[in-house]
């Protein structure tokens, strides 16, 4: 059995999401408007039309316009303003 096959049986019987057990980034998109990233692993860059945040295995951009930073903190942040599109990318922003 694959780690990932074996985590996400690990996680089934514990009745845990799987992104808890690999830390991988858990994003919830409200229409255009709001994006909650969980499992973050801090803030690269912050420009009203484009914000960079670090996440395993590399970098999520989220592009926009009107872009704020609704909260940070160690675990999770919340983006509101027109989001146009969100893309990950490997390796350095």
């Amino acid at each position: 059995m694959s780690k990932g096959r074996t985590l996400g049986h690990i996680a089934e019987v514990l009745g845990l999401p799987p992104e808890v057990l690999v830390n991988v980034p858990r994003i919830e998109v409200v229409g255009r408007l709001q994006l909650r990233l969980e499992n973050h692993l801090g803030m690269e860059k912050y420009q009203p039309h484009r914000i960079v945040i670090r996440v395993s295995g590399g970098y999520l951009l989220i592009m926009g316009e009107q872009l704020a930073v609704g909260w940070i903190d160690h675990n999770e942040i919340l983006v509101t303003g027109q989001i146009q599109s969100l893309s990950f990318q490997e390796g350095r922003a």
